[in-house]
């Protein structure tokens, strides 16, 4: 997301899912928004979607950066579809502080007849920055957008204290050429 050329222009950008909060630091976030607006045509619209850090959340960071640090927890559980065995899904979370990034260790455990781990696949860790309104206020203008709506959900309510989701749309009222003159 920080650097890529399509030589094109598009009239809407949508960063689902939470994708932006992948990217950990303020200058990739800088360098990823600047080079989405490069691709987004004059007046065109950018739409950003991420986890609010309502009450609720600040609390869940806080035991992740005190006792729940690094502590497995069950995740759920599904059936592996080829072997028909149990697959028992654990998480452990952690927090930094200081960087504001949460870090995430997934473990699936394939459990046979009797009862027994088969196989077990480990991934991570996976780094999510953790996005606060006016710091995503400030990442959007710094790229040279205009914010043009901040919702607390896809229904377009207003973010709330106790929204779970940011959904930002801006507008690039800024005209920039691809750098092939398109």
């Amino acid at each position: 997301m920080r650097s890529f050329e399509l030589d094109e222009a598009f009239g809407l950008v949508i960063i689902p899912g939470h994708a932006l909060q992948n990217i950990n630091t303020p200058e990739d976030q800088i360098a990823s928004l600047r080079c989405i607006k490069r691709h987004l045509a004059f007046d065109g619209v950018l739409v950003v979607h991420l986890d609010h850090q309502n009450d609720k959340n600040l609390v869940w960071l806080g035991d992740l950066s005190a006792e729940k640090k690094g502590v497995f927890e069950e995740a759920g559980e599904v059936t592996n579809p080829k072997t028909g065995c149990l697959v028992r899904i654990s998480r452990a979370w952690s927090y930094e502080p200081s960087t504001q990034t949460c870090s995430a260790v997934t473990v699936w455990e394939e459990i046979g007849s009797d009862g027994k781990v088969v196989d077990r696949w480990e991934r991570g860790p996976i780094r999510l920055h953790c996005v606060f309104r006016f710091e995503m206020e400030h990442l959007l203008a710094r790229a040279g957008f205009e914010v043009e709506a901040v919702y607390g959900d896809f229904l377009r309510r207003e973010l709330e204290d106790d929204s779970s989701e940011m959904v930002w749309v801006a507008r690039n009222r800024q005209e920039i050429a691809l750098e092939n003159g398109k």
